[in-house]
């Protein structure tokens, strides 16, 4: 049954060998067989500290910044040099989106004398409602389409606050939102959007303000190891442990990204991020992922990046054709008792 399903697809001209043609529509437009595929198997191409864009030298000084640099704040040039090094994308919600990006990094703060809840990186940054509605306008006119919201962490946050902010995600994506459930295996694209409409896994990694929400996911279904490292061998070693040890029963998150230390900001003042860490890493970056393998073999799930903007969306597209080896009989294998479960549960529908 399963070789006809694949056998159909590719007469349908699915053997294109680019899923990325349109980065917008990307999951919508997946070959039925990759759509029947849970989703913990699926490469997916993620954002690190997605809500960044918006950072300037006149942005303020974030709670989640070192000590020393929160008491000289004052100084407009520790905030030029903030700026440079703090910006980790360059591309807004919206255009993250429509470049394929489907899973996003949060880091969410509060403000003196203020009520809204922002995104932060060392600096503030967008406001958390507008970039929300930015997300759920862009999932009305995609429907087929899924985005997982990582809400890494959470900074002056008291309970009231995490109350507050947990009731604007509920608000905001409503029946979007994919209930928590304890097994993954027939968390399909088909299954979310096809079947029941679900857009939005959001991930809440505070278990303790999250106890007792059903909307939201904890930690442990979406690892999410940090390599925290500038060294490139040390990050490439890091990820492909990180990749040979994961459970396959859960979401894997693979942070593909350098982190410079202070010393080596103080090195190069006048430099920025997105020159050390991002050009610079691009290269290598493209080639560690064109040899990765999505599915129960290979073990490569979700991947996320600094400035996803480079070489026109070279990131995305490179992470998302990975998803062509899934249509290989043998990497498919292991995920039939799965695809079983989900075609058992199509059938009463």
């Amino acid at each position: 049954m399963y070789q006809n399903v694949i056998d159909s697809d590719l007469q349908d001209g699915i053997d294109s060998k680019d899923l990325a043609k349109n980065l917008e529509h990307w999951m919508t437009e997946l070959p039925q067989q990759l759509r029947r595929v849970p989703i913990i198997y699926l490469a997916i191409p993620g954002s690190h500290d997605s809500f960044t864009v918006d950072i300037t030298m006149n942005s303020k000084v974030a709670p989640d910044a070192e000590k020393i640099l929160q008491k000289l704040q004052c100084l407009l040039c520790l905030r030029y040099i903030m700026a440079r090094w703090s910006k980790t994308q360059s591309y807004s919600a919206s255009e993250q989106l429509r470049s394929g990006i489907r899973f996003f990094d949060l880091r969410i703060a509060t403000k003196e004398r203020e009520d809204n809840l922002y995104f932060v990186h060392g600096l503030y940054s967008d406001e958390v409602q507008t970039v929300l509605d930015d997300i759920v306008s862009f999932l009305e006119t995609h429907p087929q389409e899924v985005v997982i919201l990582d809400c890494q962490h959470f900074y002056g946050f008291t309970r009231q606050t995490h109350i507050r902010f947990m009731q604007l995600l509920t608000s905001t994506f409503g029946a979007k939102l994919l209930p928590y459930t304890e097994h993954m295996d027939f968390l399909t694209l088909e299954y979310l959007t096809t079947l029941f409409g679900y857009q939005v896994i959001t991930v809440y990694r505070s278990d303790e303000a999250r106890f007792g929400q059903p909307l939201l996911w904890p930690s442990a279904n979406f690892p999410n190891p940090w390599p925290n490292t500038y060294n490139q061998t040390d990050l490439f070693n890091d990820l492909d442990s990180g990749l040979k040890s994961r459970s396959l029963s859960v979401g894997f998150v693979s942070q593909c990204i350098l982190t410079p230390s202070l010393s080596y900001i103080f090195k190069n003042l006048f430099s920025n991020l997105k020159d050390k860490c991002g050009f610079d890493l691009e290269d290598i970056r493209t080639r560690w992922i064109s040899k990765q393998c999505p599915g129960p073999n290979g073990g490569f799930n979700i991947v996320i990046a600094d400035f996803v903007d480079l070489s026109d969306n070279l990131f995305a597209k490179t992470v998302i054709n990975l998803n062509l080896k899934l249509l290989n009989v043998q990497n498919l294998k292991p995920c039939y008792p799965i695809l079983t479960i989900v075609n058992e549960a199509n059938n009463k529908y």
